[in-house]
């Protein structure tokens, strides 16, 4: 797992598991480990072009693109404690 801790975009996102304590965590095509984003419960975030949602565990859930890839654009001031925003569409 690699921690996001400053602004930066992913592009090629296969899909992001979500959890109700506003942790994301993004799966990047070509990539063994996910990209953690730790934010609040308030955070500012929003996926668009969500093709299916999937429950994995209690208060876990998958998102998987309409098209291919997602491209997110996070901001993050430093490992936890993030309120965003996180912006992720597909092209």
């Amino acid at each position: 797992m690699t921690r996001i801790t400053q602004s930066t975009r992913l592009s090629q996102v296969q899909h992001i598991i979500g959890s109700g304590t506003g942790l994301l965590d993004f799966a990047v095509d070509g990539e063994d480990d996910y990209y953690t984003w730790d934010g609040n419960e308030d955070a500012d975030w929003e996926v668009e072009d969500v093709a299916s949602v999937q429950n994995i565990d209690e208060d876990r859930y998958i998102m998987y693109p309409e098209g291919e890839f997602f491209v997110c654009e996070i901001e993050s001031q430093g490992e936890e404690q993030n309120t965003g925003p996180v912006h992720c569409w597909c092209e």
